[in-house]
């Protein structure tokens, strides 16, 4: 998350927000990304809500990321000969 002021029920919905995105695949993560990026650029967005579909978004955003990463360490940690799992992990 960014640095910007962040108060306790904002708190508690990103908190709501993470627990909810645990559950989605890397797939359903970028869709939902998408359609709130879609939202975003639609110049209807009241301005009272842009920070939240902003802060929604970074969630979404970092349930990839961490998708991405988890992935990336599996990888790293197959042999390369064998292309198995080593015992270095």
């Amino acid at each position: 998350m960014s640095k910007r002021q962040i108060n306790k029920v904002q708190r508690d919905r990103i908190e709501v927000w993470r627990k909810d995105a645990e559950s989605l695949s890397y797939e359903d993560a970028m869709q939902a990304l998408d359609l709130l990026l879609a939202e975003l650029q639609n110049d209807n967005v009241p301005l009272e809500d842009l920070q939240q579909k902003v802060l929604h978004g970074e969630v979404y955003l970092s349930r990839c990321q961490n998708l991405l990463d988890s992935v990336e360490q599996s990888i790293i940690e197959l042999d390369p000969k064998t292309l198995k799992a080593t015992n270095n992990a």
